[in-house]
């Protein structure tokens, strides 16, 4: 059947949303003016071109767009399994990463996977590097930092980069989290009241905190690490 104006106008917006960006923004990452993402959110037709081109910059899954059924991204984030666990996050290497990275600032700091490394409240980028184009959805809410220390081994290692946006809690996942105005990364989860700071290395106790304490920050979940970057 054919889509309705009002369901690629419906669905325009949709995808916007779903990358986080202002419309200035959107039509700027897409390479559209401004007046032509308008028109197409007010129901302007979506040529097959448009659709491609939707699909190579920002990973959108065709079959969701047309509409079909699945998710509005081919490339899913880490979501919590019927179990209760969160999948592990995706690792990749410098070499093997998709086509059509996407370029991010890599933070002059590190994230501590151990005893906690000095976070400054002022990012500060030192480079770019690729990470995969599916997280140009966060536009410029999303960083790359180094991890130090040894506490989320086996999944992270030391020297690994991690690309992390900085939305928050999105429920249970592998964080960057400010702690007394350090910087780590960790597992997080909650119990009622509490948040819970989980290291995947066993020799590192859990840490817990209440909800409302002022001396932890959960900056923004950890999408993806990399393992080497030249």
């Amino acid at each position: 059947a054919k889509m309705s104006e009002k369901s690629y106008s419906d669905r325009m917006r949709q995808i916007r949303a779903g990358l986080n960006l202002k419309i200035a923004d959107f039509s700027r990452q897409f390479g559209v003016p401004r007046s032509t993402l308008i028109g197409w959110e007010e129901g302007k037709t979506v040529s097959i071109e448009i659709l491609k081109t939707l699909e190579k910059k920002f990973d959108v899954n065709i079959d969701w767009f047309l509409p079909g059924e699945g998710e509005m991204f081919s490339s899913p984030l880490p979501t919590p399994t019927p179990s209760g666990h969160v999948k592990p996050i995706p690792i990749f290497s410098s070499s093997d990463l998709p086509d059509g990275a996407f370029l991010v600032p890599l933070l002059d700091q590190q994230l501590s996977a151990g005893q906690g490394s000095d976070l400054p409240e002022e990012d500060i980028a030192k480079g770019l590097i690729p990470v995969p184009r599916y997280l140009s959805r966060y536009g410029k809410n999303i960083k790359a930092l180094t991890v130090e220390g040894d506490s989320m081994y086996p999944t992270l290692h030391r020297g690994d980069m991690v690309v992390c946006d900085s939305c928050g809690w999105s429920g249970e996942g592998i964080y960057a989290v400010r702690m007394n105005g350090k910087g780590f990364v960790k597992r997080v989860t909650q119990k009622p009241g509490k948040v819970v700071i989980l290291s995947d290395n066993p020799k590192y106790p859990p840490y817990e905190e209440p909800e409302e304490s002022q001396d932890i920050e959960i900056v923004g979940r950890v999408h993806c690490a990399i393992t080497k970057v030249d």
